[in-house]
């Protein structure tokens, strides 16, 4: 179950989940779709059909847009807290929630939060190493020092984590299967708005440095 920072914050995403699902009921088209993918819908129909796809597109951004307006109007925060762990080790973190939006405060609650996930990721970087992902690079990945997550993690305003724990089935050679343990903690350092962080388009106002410590070597 969720933890909001606000118990409030619960009633108001449910309103925005039910508005995401009633929209994409009365937007999905499956004779549009159908067509678009095998042909057979004259210009005019399908002009006309994707301008109605539009139009509900639009109505449920509406309706979502008035919900966050009342979340704001109540100041009620868009915090929900998470737990991330792994070898009895845990921390827990604030991060915005998905289908909520910032209000005064809420950013301050995560800045708060970075030494605890400081904590966490230094001991682990006494077993793995650490990488670094490179958007630029066409090798995507660099291997890198516990410097360089400092220096970022200075910079940065605050900090999310998450972990990749699982095992994947290897086929040998002889056709016998191997396990093998896959483990990836995962960071991302933020800045600026919250509600922007996570898009490209908003770089170098708000952005992210993400870095990873594993067992092994990164997908390129």
């Amino acid at each position: 179950m969720t933890k909001f920072q606000d118990p409030r914050a619960a009633e108001i995403a449910q309103q925005i989940d039910a508005i995401n699902q009633a929209g994409w009921e009365s937007a999905y088209d499956p004779v549009l779709q159908n067509h678009m993918v095998h042909g057979g819908l004259s210009p005019v129909e399908g002009v006309l059909r994707c301008d109605m796809f539009l139009q509900k597109a639009k109505e449920t951004a509406t309706k979502r847009e008035g919900v966050w307006a009342s979340q704001l109007e109540q100041n009620i925060s868009g915090i929900e807290w998470y737990t991330v762990e792994y070898g009895g080790i845990t921390a827990q973190l604030p991060r915005l929630y998905e289908e909520l939006t910032l209000v005064p405060g809420d950013k301050d609650i995560l800045m708060q939060s970075k030494p605890a996930a400081l904590d966490f990721l230094a001991h682990w970087n006494q077993v793995f190493k650490v990488w670094r992902y490179d958007k630029d690079n066409c090798d995507r990945w660099d291997l890198c020092r516990w410097s360089d997550f400092y220096s970022e993690y200075l910079r940065g305003e605050w900090v999310e984590i998450w972990v990749d724990d699982h095992i994947s089935m290897l086929l040998l050679q002889d056709g016998t299967e191997r396990e093998q343990p896959t483990f990836a903690i995962n960071a991302c350092c933020y800045w600026g708005n919250p509600l922007e962080a996570h898009s490209a388009d908003a770089y170098p106002e708000s952005g992210s440095s993400w870095f990873q410590w594993n067992n092994f070597t990164p997908w390129k």
